[in-house]
């Protein structure tokens, strides 16, 4: 009793270590995400089967929209991809709950990335549930969202922009990308692709030139989780590792990874102390 005691405070104080805060004060932001997702399939669930009917599809459709399988006669197409993107609520609302520390990043860059993670899962749950075009294009938005967050950040910080610039850059950025998804829809994974390659490149200038205090191994991880996350990506897509009637779905996992690399990329961003 005593050793499983002393191993369960061992793995609280690794799970704090490893987010940044007491597991306790976890609670709230865990159980309001818990909410909101099962709100978001109750909702999805207690529709008529047919309302996708009329809406206009997803582009994916003439292709085939990932391994999974799809129910046609069902509000929910795909099971296992809707239910494993809430794994985006639980980050985003982490990320929010995280306590004001000393660091750099303003506390409404974390607002912004926890509500970004937020419409990534319920928009995602949304996309796969009626695998129409609106769900596809809040499944990017949101992706968009988070990932021009890490471009301007770094351009705020090798530049010294004031707050109100970022932001509005950010504006700018999102409301192109937003452009480029609907006029070129299927040029919103590319577009993805080089804005966050961009992200890290601008990162990685910024770390050269102004040398910051900051724990760059929680990058690395990240980064590592989503290369991995991205491998499986292409491999469910490509149906190379594809079992279209299990709840085992590449795709899924592709959510759950993602999901934790935000987690340790929001991780990165506060380990940078004010100097």
């Amino acid at each position: 009793m005593r050793y499983l005691a002393c191993h369960m405070s061992y793995n609280l104080k690794w799970t704090s270590f490893i987010l940044g805060q007491p597991v306790m004060q976890k609670a709230l932001p865990i159980f309001i995400a818990l909410l909101i997702s099962l709100a978001t399939l109750i909702v999805l669930w207690s529709l008529p089967a047919n309302i996708w009917a009329d809406w206009k599809p997803a582009t994916c459709l003439t292709t085939g929209c990932f391994c999974e399988s799809t129910t046609p006669h069902s509000p929910v197409r795909q099971t296992a991809n809707s239910i494993s993107s809430l794994a985006f609520v639980f980050s985003g609302m982490l990320v929010m709950g995280q306590r004001k520390h000393a660091n750099r990043l303003p506390h409404v860059y974390s607002v912004i990335m926890g509500l970004a993670c937020i419409l990534i899962g319920v928009g995602s749950a949304f996309y796969h549930a009626s695998l129409t075009f609106i769900g596809q294009f809040f499944d990017v938005f949101g992706m968009f969202l988070l990932a021009a967050l890490t471009l301007v950040y770094a351009w705020e910080r090798i530049w010294n922009l004031r707050l109100i610039t970022t932001l509005s850059l950010y504006l700018a950025l999102n409301l192109l990308l937003s452009w480029l998804q609907i006029a070129i829809p299927d040029t919103r994974r590319y577009a993805f692709a080089v804005v966050l390659m961009l992200a890290l490149a601008f990162e990685y200038y910024f770390r050269l030139k102004k040398k910051p205090q900051i724990e760059v191994r929680w990058l690395w991880i990240g980064t590592s989780l989503l290369s991995g996350a991205y491998i499986i990506w292409i491999l469910d897509n490509t149906r190379l590792m594809c079992f279209e009637n299990s709840l085992f779905q590449g795709h899924a996992i592709w959510h759950i990874l993602g999901a934790v690399a935000v987690l340790f990329l929001h991780r990165y961003y506060i380990s940078e102390i004010v100097t």
